[in-house]
């Protein structure tokens, strides 16, 4: 008898854990396919952007970085990625309803794919669409991500800025955060739009971008209150 109640023990503790572990989060990874290049000029007449095809798949090290890193921190939780299309989707209604009819899809929407995905929360990460300049204060919005000049020669910078909407519920929690530009002298430039960059050009921003990807994912990972109930 004493052998039949060890063993049920055991079996239970078994479950206990396994329910433990069985938590997932839905991780979705949007980063653009191409690289922007930015020159803001003494004034707006002389600005001008240029789009360039990205030389690597930022988003694929984006999404696995971020696996790697969330299974480090995380170990009670099983993290499991989810295609664009769901948070397109979600982007799509967020700019084409009213107010009040957003908040109630965007419940639908959570519970829909809380249930067919058996998760318990959502992870986004993307490219901030846009953003302030924060170098030269101009009136621009800095879009995408890649490489970033102005009027002043030393201020060649490759730039990328996160975007992490945390669904634990309908309302996102929402977090920016860590460095956004890495500047150096040497990176490229081009100050006249008529110009474009050369291959080795865009070979030099891979691993400042590379960087600056870990570095925020780090930031956000390490934010309680984005990932609050995680641990």
């Amino acid at each position: 008898m004493r052998h039949i109640i060890l063993a049920l023990f055991a079996l239970l503790l078994h479950v206990s854990t396994q329910a433990q572990t069985n938590r997932h989060v839905g991780v979705l990874v949007m980063i653009e396919d191409s690289l922007t290049h930015h020159f803001i000029g003494s004034s707006a007449a002389n600005n001008f952007i240029q789009r360039y095809p990205a030389t690597t798949d930022f988003q694929s090290f984006a999404s696995d970085t971020a696996l790697v890193l969330l299974e480090e921190n995380f170990h009670k939780w099983n993290f499991c990625t989810m295609e664009s299309v769901h948070f397109s989707v979600y982007e799509e209604n967020r700019k084409n309803l009213r107010a009040t009819d957003f908040r109630n899809f965007r419940e639908d929407w959570f519970n829909t794919l809380k249930e067919e995905f058996e998760v318990e929360a959502i992870l986004v990460i993307r490219n901030s669409p846009r953003f302030a300049d924060g170098i030269h204060w101009s009136n621009t919005d800095i879009t995408g991500y890649g490489i970033y000049n102005g009027s002043r020669r030393a201020h060649n910078n490759v730039y990328v800025q996160l975007e992490f909407l945390f669904f634990a519920s309908g309302r996102p929690l929402t977090h920016i955060q860590g460095p956004v530009y890495q500047q150096d002298r040497n990176f490229p430039r081009n100050d006249k739009p008529d110009e474009q960059f050369s291959e080795e050009d865009l070979l030099m921003t891979e691993a400042p971008l590379q960087q600056l990807i870990v570095n925020q994912i780090e930031a956000a990972i390490s934010n309680a209150n984005l990932l609050r109930g995680l641990r």
